[in-house]
This record gives structure tokens, sequence and C-alpha cells, in this order.
């Protein structure tokens, strides 16, 4: 499966928003933020994408490692419809969920930020003040760190910050990690994935002692807002993933500095010694092919300035 096309007319994906549609891909394709810390996808992997939202870490496993097998968890209505429709274009292996994963089984009350939502939440986790202010910080941090081209996407995403942002409510249900693994009668988790809006400690401790041994690695973000409930929370997560036996790694992301969100991923020692060949690990990208990249910079930059042709070379040495 080729890297999905994002915005503009070559659009191919299912989205709600142009602006976090490229956000998301720049993050995860481009960065490859979830294969950070020492995380790989082996051969035949299982992945749970927990906060999948419309799929674009699912489509990244599926482009990396075809022969994963995706789990994929989204509980908000309006976003599941397209994550299902961007797995099923594109050819992923995935089972979907209409549901998101906590510590209990419950059905319970969602912000929905219909402009921009990957910050939607549940509704007693809700801080508007605070992602106003994470969206001043990254705009301010990508201008002044980021990678040059960005400008009329980094206006539009300071754009939602002028207004109040739309909310709607929405009733979702939310099922326990341990109770999906049992009617799932999955043997293993290699990556379990978690971006879940200040819930991702619930999604942890709904992870029974019998399970955790399943689950081989983890990667996350982590809220540890200073001065809110989720203050120490890094600490509780690295206490929690070390006790049960994971190499825990911590970073705060340049354009995050100062919001705190951190990355934290997790990985058993032992997991090393898995005999499946590798098929992905953070900088193990395939070949670029040129006529993308020349799409890519036909969507950023003025039509003058876009070349006529892309060439790519193994190397600038003589």
């Amino acid at each position: 499966m080729e890297d999905p096309p994002t915005g503009g007319p070559l659009c191919q994906l299912a989205q709600i928003n142009p602006h976090e549609t490229r956000f998301l891909h720049d993050e995860i394709f481009g960065a490859e933020s979830y294969l950070q810390g020492g995380i790989i996808l082996r051969e035949d992997s299982v992945v749970f994408d927990v906060g999948a939202n419309i799929g674009m870490f699912s489509l990244f496993v599926g482009a990396r490692c075809p022969s994963a097998e995706v789990f994929a968890f989204e509980p908000v209505a309006d976003v599941f419809d397209p994550l299902r429709r961007n797995l099923e274009q594109h050819g992923v292996s995935a089972r979907v969920f209409h549901l998101g994963l906590s510590d209990v089984d419950q059905d319970i009350t969602f912000n929905f930020y219909p402009g921009i939502s990957i910050m939607s939440c549940q509704s007693d986790y809700a801080d508007l003040e605070n992602e106003v202010g994470l969206i001043k910080r990254y705009v301010e941090n990508a201008r002044e760190n980021g990678p040059s081209g960005r400008d009329a996407h980094l206006a539009e995403v300071e754009s939602l910050v002028s207004e109040r942002f739309e909310l709607t409510e929405r009733r979702c249900t939310l099922r326990r990690f341990s109770t999906v693994i049992d009617e799932s009668a999955v043997s293993r988790v290699d990556l379990l994935k978690i971006d879940v809006q200040r819930a991702e400690l619930d999604v942890l401790h709904g992870i029974d002692d019998r399970h955790w041994p399943l689950v081989q690695q983890i990667s996350m973000e982590v809220h540890d807002e200073e001065g809110t409930p989720t203050e120490g929370r890094v600490r509780q997560v690295r206490s929690l993933l070390s006790g049960q036996g994971f190499r825990v790694a911590v970073a705060e992301e340049d354009l995050l500095k100062g919001t705190g969100r951190y990355a934290v991923q997790a990985v058993r020692p032992e997991y090393a010694n898995d005999p499946r060949p590798v098929a992905a690990a953070a900088g193990s990208g395939r070949r670029l092919d040129a006529g993308p990249v020349r799409d890519w910079l036909a969507e950023w930059l003025p039509e003058h300035q876009v070349p006529h042709r892309v060439v790519v070379v193994d190397s600038l040495a003589p």
C-alpha cells in the first residue's frame, strides 16, 4: 500500500479538516512520531490503534508493515465513519471498533470539536483554555523551529483560536482493554498506540494483570500539564510501565515544548529476541518516489515555484 496523499486536489482520504490531515500526516508519516524510542514493527504484528481518529496511524502501519493486523478504536461517530472508509479504501488489514478503551465499560459524554477533531475528548477531561494555549504554542514553535513552507497551514491552524471552538456533545461507548482482548481472542499485542486526550492512564488501568504480558511495546502521548489534574502523569505512567517490565523512554517534541504533552515509548527488553523480521523502524522508510514529492510541493508552493521535474539521488557525494 502506498502512503496516502493528503490535501488539495490529490486528496484520497476521507477527512474532517484538511489542516488536521496535513498535521497528522506530517507527524506520523513524516516524523514517524510513533516509531521513536526504539519502537519497531515486526512482520505479522498485531497493533492496537487507540484514539485512531481518521486512521492516519493505522494507514501508516498498513504502508510500512502490510502483514500487520490492526485493531483501530474510535468512539466518536463523526470521526469513526472517515476512519472506516479510509482503512477500507486503502486496503489495510484492520478490525475497526466504534468505541474507545478505558478502565471501565461505560457510555459517556464526549466533547466533539468539529473544527479540530483531534482534541475531542471525554467531557470530564475537557480543558478548552489549555487546548487554545496548545495551538498558540504549537504555531509559535513551528514558526521558530519547524520546517519552512508551512505558512499557509500554520495560519489556518492559528485561525482556530481567533474564535470560540465549536462544540457538540456526543454519547460514546468505552470498553476495558481486557474486555476487548477476551472477546477478540488476541494472543499478543506487538504495539499498543494510545492518543486519547488525557484519558491515557484510564486505558492502561483497563489492562488486567493476566493480560500485561501480551503487550510488547507501547507508544503514547501523555498529558502532564502543570497546575491541572494531569500534573505528575508522566511519573505515574513511567512507574506503572517500569513495574510491568518495560524499558521506558520519555521525550518532549520540539514543536510541542511547553505544552505539557510528552511522548512515552515503552519496550519489553526481551522483545529484541523475537525471531520475526523487522518490517519498519524509525528512519527505515521506503525510498522516496519523485512523483509524490512533486505533488506534495505543488500543494504548498505557488505554481511558478513548483519544479517541472524531481530527481531522487542516492547521495550528494562526488
